[in-house]
C-alpha cells in the first residue's frame, strides 16, 4: 500500500479510501441514479440529437468506457449519417488503450477505415477536419511506418491543434494523453509525463470536472517515484464521471 510522505492524509483513512474504492469498483456505476461522467464542450457541425451524441460518446471516451462510447458514435450516426466526427470516434475506439500501445491486428484496418470515411464526409469546420488528420497520422500507412513514428507524428498533431486551437480543452486533454502514453521507458527524469502533467493540471484548472485531466494524470503519475503526485487526481475522478466502470477503478493505480 502506497503511503504518501508529506500528505495530510493519514494510513487508517487512506485504508479507508483503499477500501471504498475496491467497493464501488466491484460494484460498478450505481442502477437508477442519472447518468455522470463530467463536463465537456465538444462541438461538431452536425445536427442537434448527434451533437448530443457525440458529446456523450467522447466523455465516454476519456474515462475510457469504449462500448458505451461506441454506442454514441452508433447513435450519432444514426442521428445524422453526415456527421464525420462520429466516424473519429470509432477512430478513438480503435486506437484502444494508448497506455497499452503500439495498436495492432484489425483494430489498424478498423481505424484506418474510419478515418477514410470521416475524410470523405468532409466536416464542417477546420477543427473538426484538423482532429480526423490528427488521429489520420497514428494510422496513416500502418503497414509500412513503425508504430513508434506513428505515435509521436499524432503527437505533433495534436500538439499544432492546442495552439491553433487554444481554447479547445478537449484537444488538451488529447495531447495530454498521448504525451503520457509516448514516454521513453528509460528516462529516469520523467520529461514527458512532467509535461503531459503541465497539460492536464491546466485543463483541470479550467474545468474541474472534465473526465480526461484526472484520468491522464492519472496515468502520467502512475510510477511509484511520482504517485503521490498524482492522489489528488485519484481521488477526485471517480466522483467526475462515476457512470464510468474505468473511472472507478482507475484510483487503484495511484492507491497501489
Amino acid at each position: 500500500m502506497f503511503i504518501p510522505r508529506t500528505s495530510s492524509v493519514s494510513a487508517v483513512a487512506l485504508c479507508a479510501l483503499l477500501l471504498a474504492s475496491a467497493t464501488s469498483s466491484a460494484q460498478g456505476p450505481s442502477p437508477g441514479l442519472p447518468e455522470k461522467l463530467g463536463t465537456i464542450d465538444f462541438p461538431v457541425s452536425c445536427n442537434a440529437d448527434a451533437q448530443a451524441q457525440m458529446t456523450r460518446g467522447v466523455a465516454l471516451y476519456h474515462s475510457f468506457h469504449w462500448p458505451e462510447a461506441r454506442k454514441s458514435f452508433n447513435a450519432t450516426l444514426k442521428a445524422d449519417a453526415a456527421c464525420a466526427m462520429a466516424h473519429w470516434g470509432h477512430a478513438l475506439i480503435a486506437a484502444n488503450n494508448p497506455y497499452v500501445w503500439p495498436v495492432s491486428g484489425k483494430a489498424l484496418a478498423e481505424g484506418a477505415a474510419s478515418i477514410e470515411k470521416a475524410r470523405a464526409l468532409n466536416a464542417g469546420t477546420q477543427r473538426e477536419r484538423d482532429y480526423i488528420h490528427a488521429f489520420g497520422a497514428l494510422f496513416l500507412d500502418y503497414d509500412k511506418t513503425p508504430a513508434r513514428t506513428r505515435q509521436l507524428n499524432l503527437e505533433l498533431a495534436l500538439e499544432k491543434m492546442t495552439r491553433d486551437y487554444p481554447r479547445d480543452l478537449d484537444a488538451r486533454a488529447l495531447y495530454g494523453m498521448v504525451l503520457a502514453a509516448n514516454v521513453d521507458p528509460n528516462d529516469k527524469a520523467f520529461a514527458n509525463q512532467f509535461k503531459a502533467a503541465a497539460v492536464l493540471e491546466a485543463v483541470q484548472k479550467e474545468q474541474p470536472d472534465h473526465p480526461g485531466a484526472p484520468h491522464y494524470l492519472i496515468h502520467a503519475y502512475d510510477y511509484p517515484p511520482l504517485a503521490e503526485r498524482g492522489l489528488p487526481a485519484a481521488l477526485r475522478f471517480r466522483d467526475i464521471a462515476p457512470s464510468a466502470f474505468h473511472a472507478l477503478h482507475m484510483p487503484s493505480h495511484i492507491f497501489t
